[in-house]
């Protein structure tokens, strides 16, 4: 069977042959004109003019002579209007009120409402009956609104939207005569001018074709209907509908609702055919869970139609009533689909653009400048800037590499770090100090065409789309540019970001492509007029199609209803109709829904696909096939293969970089971290010492328990510093110390002092009182004698004939009392309690590795400083309460107990560098929880 425009192309060319350029052709969208015009060349055999051809907006704006202005110029108008009944709102408070007022003042101009009827405040229920000529169903609807309004308690909630609709009637006279003097109108002032004007001299004069053709048209608002009924009337056009019988005369159904209440729709118009009936239909109702399994599932159905010898793309359509659907569905195309049409809107907000310029934003709105003038940024700000995937697209090296070189912790980072000389260039146009609206427009433009310039470089799949994400960026940004230089009502930086992002978030991309190639790939109200015979809904969820609720409104519901203005009723009517129209010439349909229902998400399938199931199904039996399936991904652990790594002629290359013959240092040394990484986990080692893998460090908002400890660590450093004998005098004198101390602590190891706030005060004051604390435990064993301090200790030790390796240790405190060397080790964190029954333990228990450090340290300080007697000790920072925890139940080392330690030692690196001992990974799950490389092991 034709689709409509073939039918209606048959139509004009018998109708018309001998005058096409002399008639006009008006049709829903402009898309349809366009399909039109494809289906007319292919029915012309000879060069011809072709008739013009209308959108009915294009249409209703020739005949109507206004010009109608872009949305944001229209909300700027109106703001004047507004502004003489509320001189105190802002614009920024105004813009959201004022886009819904525009949509109410456009819904009451296309139903040709008396404003002053609609906007009438009752204050006495009985005036209805004679104030208001309605039926009286509708007068009903106005005494239950106005009743349960005045029977509410007086509220703030009441006296706001008192004050606002009283106002409402005189904002909107006054707009349309701003609009008037200017010959400006918004789009159903225009209708509403038009068809009070019908006839008048202007019309007939922007009006010459010698016969008009309304195509497709459903449901006519009221100006829509008084247009089409004076042309229709005046014998000179004509009017082709496109309905199926199954919803145009069952009065049940709601998609035939505005066909059975159109009197402009005589009994057997042109075409209401039988398509459901005729047309065998292979339906399928398909389930699958969330968006992007829809997604994947549906380039899967093409991927199989492709195959097929009869597949034509451009009669194969992807319908996605929700536009978030998009992107997943773009990527989940078959890669040997060459060409596809996107057809649809696409918000802003959800773009990564957005994203961005959120980000640049928060940016500013959190730069600050210090005493000496120079600003300073967030830090976690600028991650988030300079993070950005469209960023890194425009400088992923420099940026890389700068981040690699920053060794430097900040909270607020200052300008002059940012702008050094080997910083990206890329910073110095993004961290740039916004102070005036102006400064704003050239500086998101700068960054737009930088980014844009990159797009072009790249060749990446959906490029081009992308770039529309800032073409319409810029476009809005150089409107509201233009905007505010003719109205100046933002004076201020925070303002300017409010208004764009009110505008933003409320732009929908209109993508452009060649509409007659190729695969298209649609939004819902796209599809009108159009047919296809391969057809892929996605989406097909009640409140998803149709859509839930009404639209924002400032006229409720029971006054909408009782003036005839739009509701979702009719709105569900609407998308009810387009649903079927769309099916009715179509021969494979899939009807995809997510029965995810998991947070706001129900996974109810369309009330639509229920009427197929159980209305339709039963009707036509004998065209129409349903299939339900039900998509699922099972639930399949994936087995971890243990990872294990040989030690290879490149491993072992690493690996002799850490011994020599003893004649000379190896270029690489062993810590005790080092050993007890290896001790943990034999694969952690490898991954951290011979691949060299390091996580990457960013800089730390609050002090972390790490940079904690080095803070106390070096704070002690400084207090100890020069003191030879610790005693009460000595101690007493050092706690005057310990503000400094921790001020230069803080400023080497953490940030320095004028960026320290917040949590970060807290810890310094932690630290204080912790210092504090460990002065007083001295007390217990004072007098004592300091030897070193933070002490870079090294020994060349011989684990097996002719191999050498380095032992090296920062000791913090070595200290001597009664005679012997005490190694005091302190410790920040969570400590391990438990004991080790022997030497041993402390190469086969990682928990011991506290332990296994300090009597690591025990033993490098005796082949240093052999013969003395020496004992190993941990300062538990969190239980300075309990004194020093000495190793070896109090007493000091054996030489047996050194022997002992040194055998293991020989031992474990005999294994660390023996080419048959793999680097494996370690069986208890435990030690990953924190293991900076578990995402490898997949732990």
């Amino acid at each position: 069977m034709p689709t409509f425009l073939e039918q209606l192309v048959n139509e004009v060319m018998q109708k018309h042959s001998s005058e096409l350029k002399d008639i006009c052709v008006v049709f829903p969208t402009r898309r349809a004109g366009l399909f039109f015009k494809k289906e007319l060349s292919a029915k012309i055999t000879k060069p011809i003019w072709s008739p013009a051809v209308f959108s009915i907006q294009d249409f209703v704006l020739q005949l109507s002579g206004k010009n109608i202005p872009d949305n944001l110029t229209l909300i700027f108008e109106l703001y004047e209007s507004y502004k003489e009944f509320f001189p105190s709102d802002d614009f920024a408070r105004f813009y959201p009120w004022g886009d819904l007022m525009l949509k109410d003042f456009d819904d009451i101009d296309k139903y040709m409402i008396h404003a002053d009827k609609v906007f009438s405040t009752v204050t006495d229920l009985h005036k209805i009956d004679e104030d208001f000529a309605l039926a009286e169903e509708d007068l009903e609807r106005l005494r239950i609104f106005w009743k349960n309004f005045f029977d509410r308690d007086p509220s703030l909630l009441r006296n706001e939207f008192l004050n606002t609709w009283k106002h409402l009637q005189s904002i909107y006279y006054s707009f349309r005569k701003k609009l008037e003097s200017k010959n400006l109108a918004y789009e159903g002032m225009a209708y509403r001018k038009l068809a009070e004007d019908l006839g008048n001299a202007a019309f007939k004069i922007n009006h010459n074709y010698s016969h008009t053709i309304f195509a497709g048209f459903y449901a006519l608002s009221p100006a829509e209907k008084t247009i089409l009924k004076y042309f229709l009337d005046s014998g000179k056009a004509s009017a082709y509908w496109d309905a199926d019988s199954y919803y145009a005369d069952d009065t049940t159904q709601e998609a035939g609702r505005f066909f059975r209440n159109n009197t402009l729709i005589e009994p057997g118009f042109l075409w209401k055919q039988d398509h459901f009936k005729n047309i065998k239909k292979e339906i399928e109702f398909i389930s699958v869970p969330l968006l992007v399994g829809q997604a994947k599932y549906a380039g899967n159905i093409l991927n199989a139609l492709m195959k097929e010898n009869n597949f034509i793309s451009e009669k194969t359509a992807v319908v996605l009533p929700d536009e978030v659907l998009l992107f997943p569905m773009l990527y989940s195309l078959p890669e040997d689909l060459k060409d596809v049409n996107v057809t649809m809107g696409y918000p802003l907000r959800q773009t990564p653009l957005y994203n961005l310029f959120e980000s640049l934003m928060t940016l500013q709105k959190n730069s600050r400048k210090s005493k000496a003038g120079e600003e300073s940024y967030f830090f976690r700000d600028i991650l988030n800037v300079i993070n950005h995937p469209y960023i890194r697209l425009i400088a992923d090296k420099p940026i890389r590499d700068w981040l690699a070189k920053l060794n430097q912790n900040f909270i607020r980072m200052p300008g002059s770090v940012l702008m050094h000389v080997d910083g990206p260039e890329i910073f110095k146009n993004i961290f740039v100090r916004i102070e005036k609206p102006g400064d704003a427009f050239s500086w998101f433009k700068k960054i737009l065409r930088l980014i844009l310039e990159a797009m072009r470089e790249q060749d990446f799949r959906f490029h081009r789309l992308e770039s529309e994400f800032v073409y319409n960026f810029y476009t809005n940004l150089s409107r509201l540019e233009d905007a505010l230089k003719d109205n100046p009502v933002v004076d201020n930086i925070d303002t300017l970001w409010k208004i764009y992002r009110e505008i933003i978030s409320t732009v929908t991309i209109p993508f452009t492509g060649e509409p007659l190639k190729g695969l298209q790939l649609m939004g819902f109200l796209e599809t009108r007029v159009l047919d296809f015979d391969n057809i892929i809904i996605l989406s097909v969820n009640e409140d998803v199609l149709p859509a839930k609720g009404n639209s924002p409104s400032f006229i409720p519901f029971n006054i909408r209803k009782a003036f005839g203005l739009p509701t979702f009723e009719e709105q569900h009517a609407v998308s009810a109709y387009h649903f079927y129209r769309l099916l009715q010439r179509a021969g494979r349909i899939y009807l995809l829904h997510n029965s995810e229902t998991s947070g706001l998400t129900t996974g109810e399938p369309s009330r639509f696909m229920l009427q197929l199931e159980h209305e339709m199904k039963k009707r036509f039996s004998d065209s129409i096939s349903i299939v339900q399936k039900t998509i699922s991904t099972k639930a399949v652990k994936e087995e971890i293969q243990p990872i294990v790594v040989g030690k290879s002629e490149t491993v072992m290359k690493v690996l002799s970089q850490f011994v020599s013959d003893g004649s000379v240092d190896p270029s690489k040394k062993f810590s005790a971290s080092g050993l007890i990484s290896y001790i943990a986990c034999p694969l952690r080692f490898y991954f951290q010492y011979i691949a060299g893998l390091r996580e990457i460090e960013e800089p730390e908002e609050n002090m972390e328990a790490a940079t904690f400890g080095k803070v106390l660590h070096h704070a002690m450093q400084l207090i100890y510093k020069d003191v030879i004998l610790l005693d009460k005098e000595v101690i007493a004198g050092l706690k005057k110390r310990i503000d400094d101390c921790v001020d230069q602590a803080i400023e080497k190891e953490f940030i320095s002092l004028e960026q320290l706030e917040g949590k970060n005060v807290l810890f310094r004051n932690i630290i204080h009182e912790l210092i504090n604390r460990i002065l007083d435990t001295e007390l217990i064993h004072a007098p004592v004698k300091i030897l070193q301090l933070e002490k870079d200790v090294s020994n060349l030790f011989p684990f097996s004939e002719n191999n050498f390796v380095k032992l090296f240790g920062i000791i913090d405190r070595v200290d001597e009392k009664d005679g012997v060397v005490r190694i005091i080790d302190y410790k920040t964190g969570k400590v391990s309690k438990k004991k080790q029954d022997s030497i041993a333990d402390l190469f086969t228990d990682p928990a011991h590795k506290e332990a296994f450090q300090a009597t690591y340290y025990a033993y490098l300080s005796d082949r240093l400083i052999s013969g003395r007697e020496i004992k190993s000790g941990l300062l538990y920072v969190k239980e300075l309460g309990d004194g020093i925890h000495f190793l070896n139940k109090g007493a000091s080392f054996t030489a047996e107990q050194f022997k002992e330690f040194e055998i293991s030692l020989s031992n474990l690196f005999k294994e660390i560098f023996s080419p048959e001992t793999p680097f494996i990974q370690t069986k208890d799950e435990k030690l990953c929880k924190y293991c900076a490389f578990k995402t490898i092991c997949n732990k």
